[in-house]
């Protein structure tokens, strides 16, 4: 059995009643429309396949996301025998990973791996949900979403793993930090109690008393650029079924200007944007039909790529399985979170598109205007 904690994850479909999102890229511990609190979410036990291929005769199916793409460009890069393995991020330098799991235990910890190898350090040993890791630009900080104390608040603690400093207080949920290009400012996101609304939040490391309220939004990220400081995030669109859609906003000096939404669609809930190392393009998961999924997880998701602007989008990944949670590395794959064995562990795919003669999705441009009904 895959036990998934009650924990928040990378993003429910929509905000019908939004309650909290969830690791894996949906709620996992609730309906996609049903909202409630992390501290009753109920954990869902899901029956995982034992997938033979990995130890022996296993159908070319299992390898293949299109035609003409086989075993060769898909890496299992983490293993868990049970429990998941989630949230992956790749360190700078692009030779480990971080990401948290529940393989030892029913609670999620942060683990550190060599991409090229298997020994797993564990980085966090707290009783409570350690989630959403974030390494700093120079790889000597990890920032993480932890219920140590309550409530989901952003923690920090040394890249080598050791004690952990609380760095919001508040009541509110807090979650899925991310660093500044040049690791003096830290952003996060924040479920505002009264309104019932996800907002991020944003402030300098030099003075932690002063937060500032960025725009409304789930899962910020900085863009690796240098130039025009940029933040890539998921939002619900206010009308029609109200799936989320990527976008960005330019945030300098505390200050908020061009929101703008890059990619939506009508039929599908886009979300789990990353910036790719250079900040010129991005990659994010595609759930189609959301709303006909009957359970707690999406049965299929799908990962896509796209420039920085929402052109040129292009399927990553193919077939049934559930893809979700990519990140971009600087040795020019993307890691993804997916269940095509059985279990959701982390996978690796070159970061080209698909080939396969299959219909996709209808997706918009939203840079050239869509229907908002």
């Amino acid at each position: 059995m895959t036990r998934l904690p009650a924990i928040p994850t990378l993003g429910l479909l929509c905000t019908t009643l939004l309650s909290l999102p969830t690791m894996s890229g949906c709620a996992v511990h609730h309906h996609w429309d049903q909202a409630q609190d992390a501290s009753t979410a109920v954990k869902v036990a899901r029956s995982a396949s034992s997938a033979p291929g990995f130890y022996g005769t296993q159908d070319p199916a299992f390898w293949s996301d299109g035609e003409e793409r086989g075993q060769s460009s898909l890496a299992q890069v983490t293993f868990a025998p049970e429990g998941s393995d989630f949230d992956p991020e790749l360190d700078p330098d692009g030779r480990s990973l971080v990401f948290a799991s529940t393989q030892h235990s029913t609670r999620s910890d942060i683990y550190r791996k060599p991409i090229d190898g298997k020994t797993l350090t564990r980085l966090t040993f707290d009783p409570a949900d350690d989630a959403m890791p974030c390494i700093s630009p120079d790889g000597s900080r990890i920032a993480f979403a932890s219920n140590r104390s309550g409530n989901w608040d952003i923690w920090m603690m040394p890249a080598t793993g050791g004690a952990a400093t609380q760095m919001t207080f508040g009541p509110d949920h807090e979650l899925h930090p991310s660093f500044s290009p040049d690791g003096t400012e830290l952003t996060y996101c924040r479920r505002n109690a009264r309104s019932g609304q996800w907002e991020i939040w944003s402030y300098a490391l030099s003075s932690p008393g002063t937060r500032t309220y960025v725009c409304d939004g789930l899962f910020p990220q900085w863009s690796p650029e240098t130039g025009t400081p940029r933040l890539l995030f998921q939002r619900a669109r206010q009308r029609g079924g109200r799936f989320f859609s990527i976008w960005t906003v330019e945030f300098d000096g505390g200050r908020c200007s061009n929101p703008t939404e890059i990619v939506s669609a009508s039929d599908a809930a886009i979300m789990h944007p990353a910036w790719s190392p250079d900040g010129g393009s991005i990659c994010y998961c595609l759930v189609s039909e959301p709303l006909e999924a009957p359970g707690a997880w999406p049965g299929q998701a799908a990962g896509w790529r796209g420039s920085g602007d929402g052109s040129g989008q292009a399927p990553l990944t193919r077939g049934d399985a559930r893809n979700m949670q990519p990140d971009w590395s600087p040795d020019g794959r993307i890691y993804f979170v997916s269940d095509r064995g059985g279990t959701d562990v982390i996978w690796s795919t070159p970061a080209t598109p698909a080939m396969a003669s299959d219909p996709l999705p209808t997706l918009v441009d939203a840079t050239d205007g869509g229907d908002e009904d």
